[in-house]
């Protein structure tokens, strides 16, 4: 007879939230076959540490919802989430007090797997769920319960309030902060140091979403119906038209002349095809650009530093050529002309093609890479320099209280990418994807505001294209990889969009550069 999960193991507790059984993610609720491989999780893992944060968000929406006040999650914020009143406020030391009291209930949460048009029924007072249900294909929809309030949530939610454990609320700027625990220690409370330029491109992708009047998926799925899609798609390019000539502007009326640019960001943030429509525009005052790629200075097969499972660490700072790379940037100052090497992905290469490079007068160089902002690429050589960090800040949430994390943009990006480009499989891509994530909070983010600008290159469209190109290979993962459980999960988050065809694509845009059709050369 299959038992549930928290019957195999009766004394589970926080930082405990989820478990998988034969690789696929389950709560811990779930009914596991016999014989059946079970592995549990916790907030340290990141799907984990997702039910963690559903489940707090579901509190609060359950105290909100009681005192008639409407709040919505906005985004993720270092270790915690921004939210927002949309109606009426909530003292959250008083908030903060009524979920301890929930916890220390330990009051069970009730999961109903409804078919869709009972679903519907019952959450008919919540009518962002509504919307966000009438177009997804899902024949039974998931339904949370905690006394009389009901909730669709795009993932699991831990069984009983008593498995939360550390939180905290807090205001900050015009809404508030829920404070999950460290992503590294779960007995402490997480981070929540003031980034002021990410604060601010988040605010700027919200100014965004109002002029599109789009802030969710439902939104995004009306216009696809309505046929208004291509309207959509010529705003959301002109809004990142009009930041680049923004953001040329800044660098031509520095008051320092600048000399470099360095193009900072994380993997698939759409760093090179930034730099290139960045060049186009200083073309127009008369400059010309010398691009210079750090992934042309990755060190060749069996030299890259290994990740802690003894595969190649590639996003590791150490994977570039430092010495080869700091020579040409040294020679290339001096008026000295290099060649212009080229990195092979496929059989992890440098080739020389006969390219040479050098300065003249006019002449500004666009330096790019995941590690552009690292002190000690450049070390004095940084002088007269521009730095601007490029990310894909989603504007959009699944709905009010359910999220779009911000590394599933570009991990669906860059599946596709691999893919077409690189040769990989999606399974290798996400096999990668931990060490990609973990090179990223090590190298990459503690540099971040070393910016003097950021450029969010997130499209508000773009995840319902994205879906037409993904799909396939998500679907090749084997039930049997481990990594199985990541792919079933990204095909349920992207059955919330309707699909955008790829037609209306300008090939110029920054999306080009993960599904092809691009005009630039890569």
């Amino acid at each position: 007879m299959n038992k549930q999960i928290l019957e195999i193991y009766p004394n589970l507790q926080y930082p405990v939230t989820l478990a998988k059984i034969d690789n696929q993610y389950a709560s811990l609720e779930e009914k596991a076959p016999k014989g059946g491989k079970i592995e549990i999780l916790d907030v340290k893992n990141t799907e984990g540490r997702r039910t963690y944060e559903r489940t707090l968000v579901f509190l609060l929406d359950y105290i909100a919802k009681r005192k008639g006040v409407t709040v919505k999650i906005e985004h993720s914020y270092v270790d915690a989430l921004y939210g927002r009143f949309l109606k009426g406020s909530l003292d959250l030391n008083s908030a903060k007090k009524e979920i301890k009291e929930l916890i220390k209930a330990d009051k069970k949460i009730k999961r109903l797997m409804l078919p869709k048009l009972e679903a519907i029924q019952f959450l008919r007072e919540r009518e962002d769920d509504l919307n966000i249900l009438k177009h997804l294909t899902m024949t039974h929809i998931p339904v949370y319960i905690l006394d009389d309030f009901a909730a669709y949530f795009a993932g699991p939610l831990l069984p009983k309030t008593g498995f939360l454990s550390i939180f905290d609320l807090i205001t900050i700027e015009d809404g508030f902060l829920v404070i999950l625990p460290s992503s590294k220690d779960p007995s402490i409370l997480g981070k929540t140091e003031k980034r002021e330029q990410l604060f601010k491109t988040y605010t700027e992708a919200k100014r965004e979403t109002e002029i599109l009047k789009l802030w969710d998926i439902p939104c995004l799925n009306e216009y696809v119906v309505s046929g208004g899609i291509s309207e959509i798609v010529k705003i959301a390019e002109a809004i990142h038209t009009e930041k680049i000539t923004d953001i040329c502007r800044k660098v031509l009326n520095n008051e320092k002349e600048v000399k470099m640019i360095l193009i900072a960001g994380p993997s698939s943030s759409g760093k090179t095809t930034f730099a290139k429509r960045l060049g186009v525009h200083l073309r127009l005052h008369g400059l010309t650009p010398l691009y210079i790629s750090l992934d042309d200075y990755f060190l060749e097969r069996g030299q890259t530093p290994l990740y802690k499972d003894g595969t190649p660490f590639f996003d590791a700072f150490e994977a570039i050529d430092i010495k080869l790379f700091r020579k040409h940037m040294s020679d290339l100052l001096r008026g000295k002309e290099i060649k212009a090497l080229t990195f092979d992905f496929k059989t992890r290469t440098k080739e020389w093609k006969g390219r040479t490079l050098k300065l003249k007068d006019k002449t500004i160089l666009i330096i790019e890479g995941i590690h552009a902002f690292n002190p000690e690429l450049l070390k004095d050589m940084e002088s007269n320099a521009f730095r601007i960090y490029v990310s894909a800040l989603t504007q959009l949430n699944i709905n009010r209280v359910n999220r779009i994390p911000t590394r599933d943009v570009r991990l669906l990006r860059r599946i596709f990418r691999d893919t077409h480009f690189r040769g990989h499989s999606a399974d290798k891509t996400l096999k990668q994807w931990e060490s990609v994530r973990e090179g990223e909070e090590q190298f990459i983010f503690p540099y971040q505001e070393r910016a003097d600008i950021m450029f969010n290159s997130s499209l508000v469209y773009e995840l319902a294209v994205l879906k037409g190109f993904v799909e396939t290979p998500l679907r090749c993962v084997y039930t049997t990889s481990p990594y199985y459980c990541e792919a079933l999960r990204l095909l349920n988050f992207l059955d919330h969009f309707l699909d955008i065809r790829e037609d209306e694509i300008p090939p110029t845009s920054i999306l080009r550069e993960f599904i092809g059709g691009s005009t630039f050369y890569y």
